[in-house]
């Protein structure tokens, strides 16, 4: 049950409500909507981190996994586990990042989940971690996982806080990837 009731529609300026008709149907979604003047900011954000950085989806969703594992996001992680799938990540990777089996997923996967801990956990990460994910990825990929796994980070706060209920059916088990480009 949510702490802070849903905004309904009758509710919503127009703006909202076709922000809304325009993304999947996320609870977290309406839930933002219920700050109208942030609800553009955080989707927007969060379709750039999903649509428009260079950073490798792969490691992404290791990183959101990860987060979502630290923060204790059930929501983020059922969602990004039906996203990971979509893109076609192993059921091993998906369950190492989820599960926090961190060595399961390579060097790179690895040191990307530990760092995405890192930053849910202590909220600046390691420094040790941090020279390896620059060294990995150079400054901007770096910089877009750092965006990552605190925007991350930050709507597990609001998921939480809120109480955003999962929904029956993730949203984003229909969503192909293919569709994006």
């Amino acid at each position: 049950m949510t702490r802070i009731p849903y905004p309904t529609d009758a509710e919503l300026d127009e703006e909202s409500r076709a922000t809304l008709a325009a993304l999947p149907p996320l609870n977290v979604v309406r839930m933002f909507a219920g700050s109208p003047s942030t609800l553009g900011p955080l989707t927007d954000l969060g379709q750039a981190i999903l649509l428009r950085s260079e950073l490798d989806p792969r490691l992404r969703e290791i990183a959101i996994l990860a987060v979502a594992r630290e923060t204790g996001s059930d929501y983020e992680r059922v969602q990004h586990e039906a996203l990971s799938r979509a893109l076609g990540m192993t059921s091993g990777d998906i369950e190492a990042a989820s599960g926090g089996d961190f060595d399961s997923l390579g060097e790179n996967g690895a040191l990307v989940a530990r760092f995405a801990a890192s930053v849910a956990r202590d909220v600046a990460a390691d420094p040790k971690l941090t020279e390896g994910v620059v060294e990995l990825l150079g400054r901007r990929q770096a910089t877009e996982l750092v965006v990552c796994c605190a925007y991350y980070s930050a709507v597990a706060r609001i998921i939480a806080t809120c109480g955003v209920e999962l929904e029956e059916r993730p949203a984003t088990e229909d969503i192909d990837p293919e569709d994006w480009k």
